[in-house]
């Protein structure tokens, strides 16, 4: 039979039920399906499924397993192209690059596990569906059988958030260059003028935090590693600070004031991030403080490490004290709020290897500080 990838082979079906009744007696397998949690198939070496557990056929929308029993893992999932040649699923031009083909042939060929996305269309109720499914294949012998356990985890929503950041991350920078070629227009055709300079700045600013941003997501882990030069200075954190702060909506009405090393203390460290950290700060009590309230910012230096104080006279009430570093945690009713605190710690100690904490009494107000190593541990 013609195959443009996998073998088309299929089991004898006398041969096929005997196997269907070893698994089905078999306690390590009965065991395996009962506790393991997720989406579990188990296949013979011709890719048939002998056994399902209860959550796979759940997915699947099927109540009896007799009706996957004999298919081949596409088929079951009603992949688009797994009923386009007589072989069936895996033997397509399609399947060469399917990687749960891929990962059960490893399984089968190689004798050892596999990891490998699957991207597929199924062809549900006369609707194609775009599925993403976390394949992983595992070769096992029992009693002198060879079985492949596959487990699947759809990963399909994590899948669609993670195209739709790349698309959003392209298109940003694609208006962030059109923003900038006007920059320098502006600049050329006005060199003197200090909002055209500022305006410059204020992209600049815009394009680094892309880079930061896109670096982080494509990261996808806490450890801290410099996303710009780690050699950077007080001066350029200020600067970096400034323009977060000075023009922000919250500091309309109210009065910064800033007290920052009179000699530029030189760092090891990411400007950008801490300047996110202190901004947020900064905004913070910003948008805490009543209109003609002050909020200080202090900077207190010691041999190894730098504080940064945030300071406003407003109060936080005891029980939002508790919660206020918690993610998604905010005294603001629409969703997509307390991003603000959670990401200065996000950044200020898992990132930057420093300290964000605070106090705050209906005496003295409310102080944010962040404690920053000079040099990276």
């Amino acid at each position: 039979m013609e195959t443009h990838y996998l073998p088309a082979k299929r089991t004898d079906v006398r041969v096929f039920n005997q196997q269907v009744e070893d698994v089905s007696k078999s306690p390590v397998m009965t065991a395996l399906l009962d506790t393991m949690a997720g989406l579990l198939v188990v296949l013979n070496e011709d890719r048939q499924v002998v056994a399902i557990n209860d959550a796979f056929l759940e997915t699947l929308g099927i109540d009896d397993p007799d009706k996957v029993l004999g298919l081949r893992l596409g088929e079951s999932l009603k992949c688009e192209h797994a009923f386009e040649q007589p072989g069936g699923c895996g033997t397509t031009a399609y399947c060469s690059t399917c990687g749960s083909a891929i990962a059960m042939m490893t399984a089968i060929n190689e004798g050892k596990a596999d990891e490998q996305l699957c991207a597929l269309t199924a062809i549900l109720d006369g609707a194609k569906h775009d599925l993403s499914l976390l394949i992983k294949a595992h070769p096992i012998t029992i009693e002198g059988n060879r079985w492949i356990l596959v487990i699947a985890q759809d990963v399909t929503q994590q899948q669609f958030w993670a195209n739709l950041e790349s698309v959003f991350f392209h298109d940003i920078n694609n208006i962030l260059s059109t923003l900038s070629g006007y920059g320098e227009i502006l600049a050329m055709d006005l060199p003197d003028n200090k909002e055209v300079s500022k305006v410059n700045e204020a992209i600049e600013r815009l394009q680094k935090e892309m880079v930061l941003q896109r670096s982080l997501s494509s990261r996808k882990d806490a450890k801290y590693l410099p996303l710009q030069s780690a050699e950077s200075s007080t001066d350029r954190i200020k600067q970096e600070t400034g323009i977060l702060i000075h023009k922000h909506r919250a500091a309309n009405g109210r009065t910064i004031v800033e007290k920052w090393p009179r000699k530029n203390i030189r760092l090891q460290t990411d400007a950008l991030l801490v300047s996110r950290v202190l901004g947020n700060m900064i905004i913070n009590a910003l948008e805490a403080s009543a209109e003609g309230d002050t909020v200080k910012l202090t900077t207190l230096v010691e041999t190894a490490h730098i504080t940064w104080e945030i300071w406003n006279s407003a109060f936080i009430p005891a029980d939002i004290q508790k919660r206020v570093f918690q993610r998604h945690f905010s005294t603001k009713a629409n969703f997509g709020r307390g991003l603000g605190t959670f990401s200065m710690k996000l950044f200020g100690e898992r990132y930057l290897n420093g300290k964000v904490t605070f106090t705050s009494t209906e005496a003295d107000g409310t102080t944010f500080r962040f404690r920053l190593p000079k040099e990276l541990s």
